[in-house]
């Protein structure tokens, strides 16, 4: 009877590492090319606009071009239904992570603003039921199932074969460069980090996209309720940094405890991690991983200037 871990690395059909690379550059040259098309449009309606132009032809038809011109890859992207009960537990999961990345970023811009760096202006947050109904959409949902396609059915599937917590951490660092956000790096990390997890534990893509739809979702409804108050908005002073560590200590708990439980699930239904490989990109993978980190790099320091 052979390995299941060995038939996991050899006997599935994954995109190869160039191309999920590849896919991660386009992506960022759209991030340009949507940033431009903001400039040329009305300020009230450019945020969802964009996302429009950024995620369907940059992102999401991409994928469906790559996954038509290459079949058999639902195995490797983890195409597989997601159970009922275990949603229940991404959704606890998410809004928990909403509250661990509010504390985190706000122990992490309070060091970036000692260092003379100072966050940019917030989006402006929907106003009336519709806009919020309009923003879920647009905001919360259709990022989520393009950037869950991209980073946990084709990165983190690429680089498996390496090792899936290796995966994990290059698709979940991927995700936060690509964004561009240096303020938000410590919430782009966990979010990554989490939906590459649960994918995995769950043996379905599926299952990042609803943490990352509910996650997305409560950024946007969470303030919302709360007039304004931006979720992970908090002015840290020196008394306060305390609290928030307490604070960041217990949500990262409460979080272990739910992916503790989903890490039990996967040991009973044989879903095992495929351990670390070592083994050397190609030299044609090294220039596109190359060219993309440069890319997203470039964006992070315009950002930062502008």
């Amino acid at each position: 009877m052979q390995d299941p871990i060995y038939n996991r690395i050899v006997n599935t059909k994954r995109p190869s590492v160039f191309a999920a690379c590849g896919l991660v550059l386009l992506a960022a040259i759209g991030l340009w090319a949507s940033s431009l098309a903001a400039s040329l449009l009305p300020e009230d309606s450019a945020l969802t606009a964009v996302n429009l132009i950024y995620y369907l032809p940059f992102v999401l038809l991409p994928i469906a071009l790559y996954a038509r011109r290459h079949p058999g890859l639902g195995d490797g992207m983890r195409l597989n239904p997601l159970p009922v009960f275990p949603t229940l537990l991404l959704a606890a999961l998410a809004l928990n992570s909403v509250y661990l990345a509010s504390a985190l970023a706000a122990i992490w811009e309070a060091a970036l603003n000692a260092l003379g760096l100072h966050s940019p202006a917030m989006a402006p947050l929907p106003d009336t039921s519709q806009e919020v109904a309009l923003a879920i959409l647009t905001l919360a949902a259709l990022p989520a199932v393009c950037e869950e396609l991209l980073f946990r059915g084709f990165v983190l599937s690429a680089w498996e074969s390496r090792g899936t917590a290796f995966a994990v951490g290059v698709s979940a660092a991927l995700f936060a460069l690509l964004h561009s956000n240096l303020y938000g790096l410590p919430a782009y990390l966990l979010v990554g980090a989490v939906s590459g997890y649960v994918t995995w534990a769950l043996d379905s893509v599926y299952a990042g996209i609803v943490y990352h739809t509910i996650y997305n979702a409560a950024c946007l409804v969470i303030p919302w309720l709360l007039s304004g108050q931006s979720a992970e908005d908090v002015a840290v002073t020196g008394s306060m940094m305390f609290t928030l560590l307490l604070d960041a200590a217990a949500f990262a708990a409460m979080s272990a405890m739910l992916l503790m439980s989903l890490r039990l699930r996967a040991r009973t239904r044989g879903i095992v991690p495929i351990p670390r490989v070592r083994r050397p990109l190609e030299r044609r993978e090294k220039v596109m991983l190359a060219v993309a980190l440069l890319t997203m790099a470039a964006s992070t320091v315009i950002v930062l200037a502008v």
